[in-house]
């Protein structure tokens, strides 16, 4: 079958779009149109049909929200490519020589003693151990929500115990709002750059992702009340603090322009808060001034460790029973093991510790990069673990990306973060606390300093 196969029935009880989306989906299966092959355009297969260009809009639509194909702002309609690179994380042994600046993952630490001293104070007690195997309510133990309830709040994130559940971590915990509250063909409003764990839930549940922009301080507010009106969608993502990638921290007054857009709207904010708790200082989290419309969500993958897998969210009183029935569902409950084990270290100075040892580690990171790299267009923020390097203009994105790997330098593309169908930033993202060493670090983005100031030999081609 070939584009030109297609063939539309006006006595097929199936509406025609649905139709020419079946057919462009089984030469899709079937491997007739091939990965990265382009669709022809709304008006050329619209005239070949005898239809309107709305009809095949509508068709083109129902294909990518199968995950099918994409929509790439002014390029067209491409078959998707389930090959190309994703935010899935590959084994953690690095090559030799290898630099990877690829994990936004806690710099390497010694965590040994203290996660000993947290075990051996959770075994003091056999009676509390058995209690702790047993099966809890699948919010959590009121204790451990109180303990990390209470410590949040110290740090400036307003959150009531009696709202919270737990996680796996804060992808799960996104999971979990996205599997109660959405259904396939729903649209989820997302910064225009965006962390690519959320573009791959929404692929996995079918729903949309839209786009909205952004400026130096995260998404607009102009921007997201176009949205709002154009896609009218329940949900928005956002990363307010260190943005992923782009590393924006969204002032006070643009939450609050923000939020009150999304109380006239009635559009929920997922608050991914993961990186908050990096800055030595950072604004209130949304959810202090607008509980009943924010989700938060964060962990303690960043500031603890990745392998604690427990993360936390806050939702709204009219929301929260939804979520915990769907937690039921996922998994009956969050280990109490480590969520004990989590309160241990919060309860007993080790996290705060942690915390500080991790902070004056990134400082030295940041130090380096930002000297080495500081003749090109580089966004950072003191305490986070990431920045965001716009390449210079003669330089290709694929093309820098595959040169820095032969060299063993692993970047992260701006294609990975951009929703499906919208513009790809010209730019990389480096995670500082990904290399093993200060050595590695340094080595890494000297080998990026040399690429970026070379010229890139290109094929000529008629």
């Amino acid at each position: 079958m070939t584009i030109e196969t297609i063939t539309v029935f006006k006595q097929d009880p199936a509406p025609i779009y649905k139709q020419i989306a079946d057919q462009i989906a089984t030469m899709i299966e079937e491997g007739d149109l091939k990965a990265n092959s382009k669709l022809p355009t709304h008006r050329w297969l619209a005239d070949k049909l005898g239809v309107t260009v709305g009809t095949i809009t509508r068709a083109y639509a129902e294909v990518e929200r199968r995950g099918l194909v994409e929509a790439k702002v002014g390029a067209g309609t491409y078959v998707s490519d389930t090959n190309k690179p994703s935010w899935v994380f590959e084994q953690s042994t690095v090559a030799q020589g290898e630099m990877n600046f690829g994990y936004n993952i806690p710099p390497l630490l010694d965590r040994g003693d203290m996660l000993k001293q947290a075990m051996q104070r959770i075994s003091s007690s056999n009676s509390h151990l058995n209690q702790l195997m047993l099966y809890q309510p699948p919010a959590g133990l009121d204790a451990h929500r109180s303990i990390v309830a209470k410590w949040l709040n110290e740090k400036g994130i307003k959150l009531a115990a009696h709202r919270m559940l737990f996680s796996s971590g804060a992808q799960h915990a996104i999971q979990m709002v996205l599997d109660t509250f959405t259904r396939a063909g729903d649209t989820v409003l997302v910064e225009k750059y965006t962390y690519p764990g959320v573009i791959s839930l929404a692929r996995q549940n079918q729903l949309t992702l839209k786009g909205v922009d952004m400026d130096e301080f995260g998404i607009t507010p102009e921007s997201l009340e176009v949205c709002c009106q154009r896609y009218s969608p329940r949900f928005i993502y956002l990363t307010p603090t260190l943005q992923n990638p782009t590393t924006a921290i969204m002032p006070e007054e643009r939450r609050r322009d923000i939020l009150r857009i999304c109380e006239s709207y009635d559009v929920y904010v997922i608050e991914d808060e993961i990186n908050g708790l990096l800055l030595e200082k950072a604004p209130a989290p949304m959810v202090n001034f607008a509980p009943e419309r924010v989700i938060h969500i964060g962990a303690f993958s960043k500031c603890l460790a990745p392998g604690l897998r427990v993360g936390y969210m806050s939702a709204p009183e009219k929301l929260y029973q939804h979520l915990v029935m769907t937690l039921q569902n996922h998994s009956w409950m969050i280990s109490p093991l480590l969520t004990a084990l989590t309160c241990e270290m919060l309860t007993s100075g080790d996290a705060e510790r942690n915390l500080t040892i991790i902070h004056n580690e990134i400082k030295k990171r940041i130090a380096i990069a930002a000297d080495t790299l500081s003749e090109f267009d580089l966004s950072y923020q003191q305490g986070g673990f990431h920045v965001w390097l716009t390449l210079p203009e003669h330089w290709r994105l694929s093309e820098f990306v595959s040169r820095a790997a032969e060299q063993g330098v692993i970047v992260k593309s701006g294609e990975l973060f951009a929703p499906p169908g919208g513009s790809v930033a010209p730019a990389v993202r480096l995670s500082l606390s990904s290399p093993q060493t200060i050595e590695q670090l340094q080595l890494g983005v000297d080998t990026l300093k040399t690429l970026l100031q070379s010229n890139p030999v290109s094929e000529f081609t008629l």
